[in-house]
Formats: structure tokens, sequence, C-alpha cells
């Protein structure tokens, strides 16, 4: 039985007419090349300044009973997925050889870093919600953020995160502070790197200009 069918459903849904969305998406590990690793849903921006890249979900079923080591062991297999290049073959053959540059867990917990949330969600028990906000907010620096639903004054919007910081959401789209997280340089111990002139697959350039 499928039991996440469901809530692949739900996310291709609310990522709405943004993104080009594939189910179940065959990709080669970036570091072990004779590996394939398979991302739960492949979304393709359909923003122009982010017209080569790829971003890939790690769907779940989490429930209150999920602490941060469970959290923790998820975000750890969605790093797999991290500059992995999209194969020739299934669903998204189209963008053979275009690599991951960002991953997001669906559905993901609030972050709490105070601890002072009355609402912990319906996804992270509440005597662990700041060591939950602490994993993910070392997941970004892996490229590991969240992707979730948020009510406000405005009504409901869906939103992509690095730990506290916004990249997209439904009601604006990409956030420049986003754009400069997904494309931007990244630091390889002391340097800062431009990933795309390292890596090959990346398509056509994108003139971002940005750093993290």
């Amino acid at each position: 039985m499928d039991v996440e069918k469901e809530k692949r459903a739900a996310l291709v849904s609310a990522l709405g007419e943004s993104f080009e969305c594939f189910e179940e998406v065959p990709l080669q590990h970036a570091l072990f090349s004779r590996r394939t690793v398979r991302a739960d849903i492949l979304a393709v921006p359909k923003d122009e300044r982010l017209a080569s890249y790829a971003f890939a979900f790690e769907v779940k079923q989490p429930d209150t009973t999920w602490d941060y080591s469970a959290w923790a062991r998820a975000i750890r297999q969605a790093t797999d997925y991290i500059y992995a290049s999209i194969q020739p073959k299934g669903p998204a053959a189209m963008y053979a050889g275009r690599r991951i540059t960002a991953a997001f867990m669906f559905p993901a917990p609030p972050v709490d870093p105070e601890g002072r949330r009355l609402d912990k969600g319906p996804y992270v028990r509440p005597d662990t919600s700041v060591m939950v906000t602490g994993v993910f907010h070392m997941a970004l620096h892996l490229r590991v953020g969240r992707a979730y639903w948020e009510d406000d004054r405005h009504g409901r919007r869906f939103r992509l995160d690095f730990g506290p910081n916004p990249v997209w959401c439904s009601r604006r789209g990409f956030r420049d502070q986003g754009i400069n997280l997904v494309a931007g340089k990244r630091t390889l111990g002391s340097q800062r790197i431009e990933i795309r002139s390292e890596l090959d697959g990346w398509g056509g350039a994108v003139g971002t200009g940005a750093s993290d």
C-alpha cells in the first residue's frame, strides 16, 4: 500500500503552477555515482532566475511521536539528493543531467528557536520542539529545508524555507534571499566556491551573482 500517495498529490497541488512536478524520480548520487536514490517529488522551478535548477522533496508520514532524532534521520536521507543528477529514464528524463540544488521535507514541523510557541504543530513533540528547530537550522547549511502550509491574517499560503529563511511562497513566489541560498556560492572549508563551475549538468547560465 502506498501510504504516501495522498501526501505526494497534496504537495504537487500546493506547489501549483510555479513548478513542473514529477513523482518518484531516480537520481544518480553525487558522490557514489554507481548508486541511485529516488526523490518522492522532483520540482523544476518555472521562475527564469532558476531556470536550470531542480528541487527534490522527501515526503513522510510524521506524527506527534516524532522527536528530533526522527527528523534528523529524515533530513539525512534528504541530503542524499543534494547535487544528485536526474537520470535519463523515468518521468523527468527530459531533464537528464540536471542537478538537485535543494531538498525539502513535507510535511514539516514549525521552527521554534526559543520554545515560545503554544501551538507546536501536529508533527512534533512539544518537549523536543527546540531540538527539532536545531536540526532544521543545521539542515539549512546542507540545503535541506521545510515545505509546509501557513495561515496568517491574509489567508493560507504554502512555503518553502531553509530554517528561518524564506525561499518561496505560493503568494509571492521566490524571495531574493531564497534565490541567494539556492543559487549562490557555497562554503568549502574556508573557501567560497561557485558550485555550478565545479559540477556538470546545470544547463544554461543563471546570472544571479548571489552568495550566502
